[in-house]
């Protein structure tokens, strides 16, 4: 059975982010050129960072086989560079670039970049690749100056065409002096360049939301079961949290492994093909809700241990969706299995996010916590809480216990902390 993956992209539109623009935000202006079939990049980037995000030291992240040939600092060359290998473990082939300016510097600043290289080094858990087959390029390589700290920014990258490649990029398209522009819309975390020589689109509504299918095999059998699929999870959350997005773009892509993530406005997951999903409904149920929730639940930083928040949140949402569709006995074999997955593993609590039991305790334990929190204070409190910690962007486990406290008393916020203590 052919095994695929599927990107879906999710674009939110913010009304706080009309401008195609947002000068709040750190902002990638990219020239690429590559070749899928050589496996090369060549990058000519430009990077406004705004006075907010400064500080006296910028740190950024490159795959290490790209070779830097140009660095500036508002046009000059008056700081002090130090390389280092990479310390962050979803990017293990990546360089650890600091530049210290030599001056302090409060304002707004631009970091020119040129580089380029051959891309053949990642490891085989990676969803980034780049080959003539697929190419799915984004932070895991990384292959733009990724800044872990900035959190949101917007970008605009300009490609030539490719011979026998279809091009895509989440955001809008123009053409621009012969090349093809994508821009941002909406502040995202990632960019991410998908490339096949046969995508087709496919675009509907669902609700009221635009909905698009990039791919490459699916049949219309599936693409009308996923449009029907997306637009029953995506109501459900619109009605549950915070009012979401209204455009919503999913790729197919021809990679075989790497598992699936999220991004703001952007989701892949591995493994769909026609067979798998008509074959295990729920299952892709499941799948799909806890990535489409992640739209919602992203605030908290996936390098430590106040990813449970994320995870937590989202796979519990997943099994909300479940519940909704599925009835509470289905709901329930969910929790018996996550419940007899976590007997004998460590707390939540301070559980180092590359530890070797992490997916256990991050997708297992923490939504049987907020099992636990939903039956002490009830379903309708329960989506009260979710809706405020949404509203306030709740992103660390202090200011999650703080605002349990204010809206639901010491004694809940007192024994919530005990659940994340606890070893079981």
């Amino acid at each position: 059975m052919k095994q695929t993956v599927v990107l879906i992209i999710i674009s939110m539109f913010i009304a706080s982010c009309s401008k195609r623009i947002d000068s709040q935000y750190p902002f990638y202006d990219i020239d690429l050129e590559f070749n899928p079939g050589k496996q090369y990049i060549a990058v000519d980037c430009q990077l406004d960072i705004p006075a907010n995000y400064r500080s006296d030291t910028l740190v950024f992240y490159l795959h290490r086989q790209l070779a830097l040939s140009e660095l500036t600092m508002d046009g000059n060359k008056k700081f002090i560079l130090n390389t280092d290998s990479s310390d962050i473990r979803y990017m293990p082939f990546a360089t650890r670039y600091e530049i210290i300016a030599d001056n302090p510097v409060h304002q707004k600043v631009s970091v020119h970049m040129e580089y380029s290289g051959e891309i053949t080094e990642w490891s085989g858990w990676s969803p980034s690749v780049i080959s003539k087959e697929w190419t799915e390029l984004g932070l895991y390589y990384p292959w733009y100056p990724l800044n872990s700290d900035f959190g949101l920014f917007n970008y605009e990258v300009g490609i030539s065409p490719i011979k026998n490649q279809n091009i895509f990029l989440m955001g809008s398209s123009f053409k621009k002096n012969d090349r093809i522009t994508y821009s941002t819309d909406f502040p995202t975390n990632d960019i991410v360049v998908c490339a096949s020589e046969d995508l087709k689109i496919f675009s509907d509504s669902v609700g009221e939301c635009k909905l698009d299918i990039v791919h490459n095999t699916f049949p219309d059998t599936l693409l009308h079961a996923l449009r029907d699929e997306i637009n029953d999870i995506s109501g459900l959350y619109n009605k549950w949290f915070p009012e979401g997005g209204n455009r919503i773009c999913l790729v197919e892509s021809m990679r075989e492994q790497g598992g699936g993530y999220a991004r703001l406005g952007g989701i892949y997951l591995s493994g769909l093909s026609s067979e798998d999903y008509f074959g295990s409904r729920k299952k892709y149920t499941r799948y799909l809700a806890h990535e489409i929730s992640h739209l919602w639940w992203y605030r908290a930083d996936a390098n430590t241990w106040h990813d449970w928040i994320n995870e937590g949140f989202a796979e519990y949402s997943a099994l909300m969706v479940l519940r909704d569709f599925y009835g509470q006995e289905y709901f329930e074999k969910w929790i018996s299995m996550k419940q007899e997955a976590v007997k004998g593993k460590a707390p939540v609590w301070h559980y180092d996010r590359s530890g070797r039991d992490a997916h256990t305790i991050f997708y297992d334990k923490a939504p049987l916590i907020l099992y636990d929190l939903e039956n002490k204070t009830g379903r309708d409190e329960f989506r009260k809480l979710m809706n405020k910690a949404l509203v306030q962007e709740i992103g660390t486990t202090s200011l999650f216990l703080k605002m349990l406290e204010e809206e639901k008393g010491e004694e809940v916020a007192a024994w919530f902390l005990k659940k994340l203590k606890d070893e079981v």
